[in-house]
């Protein structure tokens, strides 16, 4: 029965297929895309081993001869003419159970629980991975070059150096699996900011160590005038929000407490800024009080900061 053209042909072309469409086609993908492609390989496997439900006993049990073989460009023409379903590669029903997931909280399940649930399923549909600092650092460091003066970019540049390296030592000394827990308690950090955020009428927000802002309420977002959107997942940083001079205190006062497990706040001062560059608006001077967040690991992974105006404009 294996001997029929049909089959045959249908083998070649599969062959070719895949042995020069799917290798050709890495150019146009790159890093996880291409990791994604082959890490599902099994369901390119499912092809091969339908037509016996064996594990690959078909493709074993059929030599190609040798005068059928066609040449690869009418291969991929062929191949292209056959019919393919419009995906055949499990992450997306991974995505959408997670947006199942959060789109339906409800349940008789503890909120701890469902919280869990909601982050395991992010997870798995490969949404949740370890944050790149470096780039975060980067954004930093163009933002200083572009916008601020040689001396305080200095300073701050002084601080950095400081404990830069002692977070690139805690950093390397975690395993893949660590980084990507340490993901899921910022996460749950940010779903528990969203609920005190929503009670509190003080304007505040959250950020990251290298400054890029991840939740802020409606009052902070009124503040420097503009849309809450800007204050989620990183659209804006701290340091293009606080004017040049009391970033520089900012940067000097997270230095001295950052490792120091024995502090987590500071009660300071600073004046805001609109983060429009041509913006009119003026500065505004406000009481700043901030909060470190450490994981378990004992990293600075969250800053929470307060903002009160000295003096509020009156509605």
């Amino acid at each position: 029965m294996f001997n029929a053209p049909e089959v045959t042909n249908e083998y070649n072309l599969l062959n070719d297929f895949l042995s020069t469409s799917l290798l050709d086609d890495g150019a146009m993908f790159s890093g996880d895309d291409v990791h994604t492609i082959y890490s599902e390989a099994g369901g390119i496997n499912t092809i091969a081993t339908s037509r016996n439900g064996s594990n690959g006993s078909y493709v074993a049990n059929v030599p190609p001869p040798p005068h059928t073989l066609a040449p690869a460009q009418s291969s991929v023409t062929q191949a292209n003419s056959i019919a393919r379903p419009p995906s055949v590669v499990p992450i997306d029903k991974a995505r959408e159970t997670y947006y199942m997931t959060a789109a339906d909280p409800s349940g008789s399940d503890a909120p701890e629980t469902r919280i869990g649930k909601l982050l395991q399923a992010k997870y798995d549909a490969g949404m949740l991975r370890p944050f790149n600092y470096v780039k975060g650092y980067a954004r930093l460091n163009q933002y200083m070059e572009k916008h601020m003066q040689p001396g305080s970019r200095h300073k701050i540049m002084k601080q950095l150096e400081k404990f830069r390296p002692k977070f690139r030592e805690a950093m390397h000394s975690l395993t893949d699996v660590q980084l990507v827990l340490v993901e899921m308690w910022f996460e749950k950090c940010l779903m528990e900011y969203d609920r005190v955020f929503a009670s509190m009428a003080v304007p505040a927000c959250c950020w990251r160590r290298t400054g890029e802002i991840f939740r802020g309420n409606k009052e902070m977002a009124e503040l420097i005038h503009v849309p809450i959107e800007k204050l989620r997942d990183g659209k804006l940083a701290i340091h293009e929000i606080i004017v040049e001079d009391h970033l520089v205190s900012y940067w000097e006062k997270f230095g001295a407490i950052a490792f120091d497990i024995s502090q987590k706040a500071m009660l300071t001062s600073c004046s805001l800024k609109n983060p429009d560059l041509h913006s009119t608006d003026p500065e505004i001077p406000c009481c700043f009080s901030f909060t470190i967040r450490r994981d378990e690991h004992n990293i600075p992974s969250l800053i929470v900061g307060n903002f009160l105006p000295v003096n509020p404009k009156r509605k």
